[in-house]
Order: structure tokens, then C-alpha cells, then sequence
């Protein structure tokens, strides 16, 4: 979700995206109805639906179009599914269209006239605009949130990812049969054997075997692959995803067991070449080796 309301968000799209619903026009630019602001925007209010106006601070869902002063359509934001959530903040610069969100509450829509070089900034002008047009920003309010509103709403929506995360986690556990421990970052984590040689700590050189999977059970990654050798990495110095870098000092040297690590200590909502964004991750490893990290010439650990 956006969290800052950003014309230039809007701009990228409209120059990768063009929808070249141009037509051919004989009249003039319609540009009737438009007045100016004490900042110097030109703006036309087309609806008010006499509800409270956002502040700056505030939040705003909203629909965006931008047409050409003839009403060709560049590009449009115009559904249930492509809405825009971003924070009202005040003009940085004469004419700057954030400006109309201050005049505009829940159900209201506007229209401002700014120059399409301006708008555009540095993106190549979408054809047919060139050097001096204006182009039309249409922007149509569906809800205002105050800021502690927005917060909670957020805070709720996270809240409900990592409930659906959780359950995901809890079905495998079960399903498997897996005798497995939480610790207070969500991460599982099972020993099969604790190992008795060094305690992998922060800044050593941390020697393991390991074997990725899915919790469907695909394998994404296998040090155990014909080919491969065990993997080696910096403990604590961000080398690995973060459930290695708390996940591995749970064993010590000989040690083999099972973390089962949550997106937020894994990849994310990016996801990684084969896996899929929002993936818990399953790892069998074994601790092989603690040694001191290699150094740089100096004597300086590496980075």
C-alpha cells in the first residue's frame, strides 16, 4: 500500500502505460470553468458532496485520469482495483496539484490544469502532448482517514497477514507431525541433534549443510545437490535472510535440526527466483563448522 500520495507514481505509470485512446479533434482546448488558486493551480471542482475536507496529515483513497485539454484520455485510474492510497501534504512549488486534495472530501472529484512538462518532469511526453501543453489531472475522493484512523486500519490489515501467515505455519506443523518450538519472531525451529562442538556467534565463519523446500515441498535450494558443497557465510553480518542469522546459533557445531521461517525472515512479499512471494521457507540444516571470519588485508573483518 502507498503511504505518501505521489503525482510521480501516477506519472511513470501514464508514460508506460499510454493508452493511445487518442482521436483526431477539430475544436479547441476545453479548458472553461477552471479557477486559480492562491498557490496558482487552476482548478475546477465538479463535485461536492458537502462532507469534510482533507487536512494536511490526512490519508486519501482516490481515482486518477489525465486527459489532454481536448479530453483525450492519457491514462486512467478509474476502478475498484487500481484506487490509489496516499498522505495529503502541503505545495512544495507554485501550481503544485497536491494542493487540491485539501479541497476535497469523501465523494468529491476535481479537475486541475498543469503543464504537461511540469507533470511530466524529466519522462518523454506521451504522444500527441509536446513542449508547452497542459494536460487535465482528474481526481475523484473515495474516502478521507485521519491519520490514526489510517494507522489502525493498517496496523489491522498487517495484523490479519500475519494470522493467515500463522495458520499456514501451524497446518504444515500439524499435518507433519513436527515437534517444533516458536520463538517471539514467529520463526519454528526443531533439534533434532544440538551438536556438541562451538556455539556459532556473531562475526564467525558459520560452515553448513542445508536443504530448502516449500511447504508443499518443493525444493528451491540444496547444498545436498550432486555438485555442491556445504555453504559458508559471516553469522550477523546480514549475508543470509534473517532466520539463518537467528536460526543457526540455536545448534552447535554437529548440530542438525529444522527452522521453519516466515516471510518477514525470509524473502518477503518479493519472493525469490522459484520462490513465490509471501513463502514461509523449511530448512533442514547441519552446523559443520565455526571459524574465525576471513580478514582484509589489515587485519579488518570483512564486510
Amino acid at each position: 500500500m502507498n503511504r505518501s500520495i505521489n503525482f510521480k507514481t501516477i506519472t511513470i505509470a501514464a508514460a508506460i502505460c499510454v493508452l493511445f485512446t487518442f482521436q483526431a479533434c477539430n475544436s479547441g482546448e476545453n479548458v472553461s470553468g477552471y479557477s486559480t488558486s492562491s498557490n496558482g493551480l487552476d482548478y475546477k471542482i465538479i463535485t461536492d458532496s458537502n462532507q469534510p475536507k482533507a487536512k494536511v496529515g490526512d490519508y486519501v483513497q482516490y481515482y486518477s485520469t489525465i486527459r489532454t485539454t481536448k479530453d483525450s484520455v492519457i491514462f486512467s485510474l478509474n476502478n475498484s482495483k487500481t484506487s490509489e492510497i496516499g498522505q495529503v501534504s502541503a505545495p512544495k512549488e507554485k501550481g503544485d496539484p497536491i494542493e487540491i486534495l485539501t479541497l476535497l472530501g469523501k465523494g468529491d472529484s476535481a479537475s486541475c490544469l498543469i503543464s504537461a512538462e511540469t507533470f511530466f518532469k524529466t519522462e518523454q511526453l506521451p504522444p500527441p502532448l509536446k513542449k508547452g501543453d497542459r494536460i487535465k489531472l482528474d481526481i475523484k475522493i473515495i474516502d478521507v482517514f485521519a491519520q490514526a484512523e489510517f494507522d489502525a486500519k493498517l496496523a489491522e490489515i498487517e495484523n490479519q497477514k500475519l494470522l493467515l501467515a500463522e495458520s499456514a505455519a501451524i497446518n504444515y506443523i500439524k499435518a507433519n507431525n513436527i515437534q517444533a518450538q516458536r520463538l517471539p519472531s514467529g520463526m519454528y525451529y526443531v533439534v533434532e541433534n544440538p551438536g556438541s562442538g562451538v556455539q556459532p556467534e556473531n562475526n564467525k565463519n558459520v560452515k553448513v549443510n542445508y536443504h530448502g523446500t516449500l511447504f508443499d515441498g518443493t525444493v528451491f535450494d540444496s547444498s545436498l545437490k550432486p555438485g555442491r558443497e556445504p555453504f559458508e557465510f559471516i553469522l550477523g553480518r546480514g549475508q543470509v535472510i534473517k532466520g539463518w542469522d537467528q536460526g543457526i546459533p540455536l545448534f552447535k557445531v554437529g548440530g542438525k535440526g529444522k527452522l521453519i521461517i516466515p516471510p518477514s525472515m525470509g524473502y518477503g512479499e518479493q519472493g525469490q527466483g522459484s520462490i513465490p512471494p509471501n513463502s514461509w521457507l523449511v530448512f533442514d540444516i547441519e552446523v559443520l563448522g565455526v571459524s574465525d571470519a576471513p580478514q582484509k588485508q589489515g587485519g579488518m573483518p570483512m564486510q
